[in-house]
């Protein structure tokens, strides 16, 4: 059988992740090709161990000149790029192969799922990440390096594959370990120097600046970024919830209010600008507005063909959003349904979990229980709880009723 894809990546001291990553794609790429940047831990003997090629270079404090050493690399028609803290989905091994074996495309955006320690801040992205071998196929950009231009230029065609990689780069730990936000920062700003009229960079030093809490900074860069997106500019809708986000954490909330109101007008089916203004509306104080957002969320459902979206704010995320404006309105019955609704849809989301717990402070844990039941089995009970990590006393007391009775269930007479 001829060789078909390749893996690409670029690396340094990522012992922590490397093996989970390349065990993840094994047996579904036909080469790893690996770009060490100058590791000292084991990164280079694991990825040895998994029979990849490694090409030693020193770091030229650049992204995509180090990734493009790996592109010019693969003998593969085609190439799948991804960092060391990410995974591929087991459930898409196969999703991948066959769309390439029979390609509609040139390059693909796929999934990525960005992982917290909250699963409410869980979030998704569409990046190019699979292409064609192809030497007009290089990324441009120092950071956030991006394969958009180039694609663009060799008027190739770029479509979205549903293919998923789990992403662990943005838990706090991660960041903390790697200082990744001084580091991005600064290489952002060299860029920014060198492109001042690049949408993209521009609504990418934003988000740094948003994430290390300069919102006066992020605010003045996005409106920066604004000035040159246009409104078919896939980026615009990214850069307006940046937008917004900032004003509130400059605390002008009914600023930000008019921001998202102006997204929806121009992207109405964008489910996150209708859950942002919910969550505003409720820190507000406007529970009847703010539930009638929620339930925009649940009528528009997942956004589809957008860059980025948080996971879940067309379903349980928004069933929990609900639940809270109603339990502010004193209506604790359609509080608790939406609740069960919430955990039914997505049975490890912990907030709800623990507000139906707080619902029920003062019973017994039996209740609770009983009540959970109404949307759960005990089989999917069991397997949700016992999947948190740091369960409290009461997690762990309600696993432990699960588990008396479903062994009581199945024990003989």
């Amino acid at each position: 059988m001829e060789k078909l894809l390749s893996l690409a990546m670029i690396v340094k001291n990522e012992e922590a992740f490397l093996a989970d990553c390349l065990r993840s794609v094994q047996g579904v790429v036909d080469e790893m090709v690996i770009v060490d940047t100058g590791s000292t831990d084991r990164t280079i003997d694991i990825a040895r161990d998994f029979g990849a090629r490694l090409i030693e270079i020193e770091w030229p404090n650049d992204f995509s000149k180090a990734r493009n050493v790996g592109l010019d690399a693969v003998t593969t028609p085609w190439v799948l790029v991804m960092d060391a803290d990410e995974e591929l989905v087991a459930d898409d091994r196969d999703t991948l192969r066959r769309a390439l074996t029979n390609p509609t495309a040139d390059a693909y955006n796929i999934r990525i799922i960005s992982l917290t320690e909250r699963a409410e801040d869980i979030t998704e992205s569409y990046v190019t990440r699979v292409l064609r071998s192809h030497p007009a196929l290089r990324f441009s950009g120092s950071i956030h390096e991006q394969l958009f231009h180039a694609i663009v230029e060799a008027k190739m065609n770029l479509a979205q594959l549903d293919v998923r990689l789990t992403h662990k780069g943005y838990l706090p730990s991660v960041m903390e370990m790697r200082n990744k936000q001084v580091r991005n920062r600064l290489l952002l700003e060299q860029e920014v120097a060198r492109q001042p009229n690049d949408v993209y960079t521009l609504w990418q030093l934003s988000q740094t600046y948003f994430g290390s809490n300069r919102p006066d900074d992020a605010i003045k860069m996005v409106r920066r970024a604004l000035k040159g997106a246009t409104l078919d500019n896939p980026l615009w809708v990214l850069c307006m919830m940046t937008y917004a986000r900032a004003l509130v954490q400059a605390e002008q909330p009914r600023k930000a209010l008019r921001v998202v109101r102006q997204g929806q007008l121009a992207r109405p089916n964008y489910t996150d600008f209708w859950y942002f203004e919910g969550g505003v509306l409720f820190h507000l104080g406007d529970w009847e507005r703010a539930e009638a957002s929620f339930q925009k969320c649940l009528a528009l459902g997942e956004a589809q063909g957008f860059l980025s979206t948080d996971t879940g704010i067309g379903g349980f995320k928004s069933l929990y959003r609900i639940a809270q404006c109603r339990l502010r309105q004193d209506d604790p019955k359609t509080a608790l349904a939406y609740l069960l609704l919430a955990i039914k849809q997505q049975p490890q989301y912990r907030s709800a979990w623990r507000a139906i717990m707080e619902m029920h402070a003062g019973n017994p844990l039996s209740k609770v229980l009983e009540t959970i039941e109404l949307s759960l089995s005990l089989d999917d009970i069991m397997r949700a709880v016992s999947a948190w990590p740091q369960r409290d006393p009461n997690e762990e007391g309600l696993l432990a009723l699960a588990r008396d009775k479903k062994a009581a269930s199945i024990s003989p007479d």
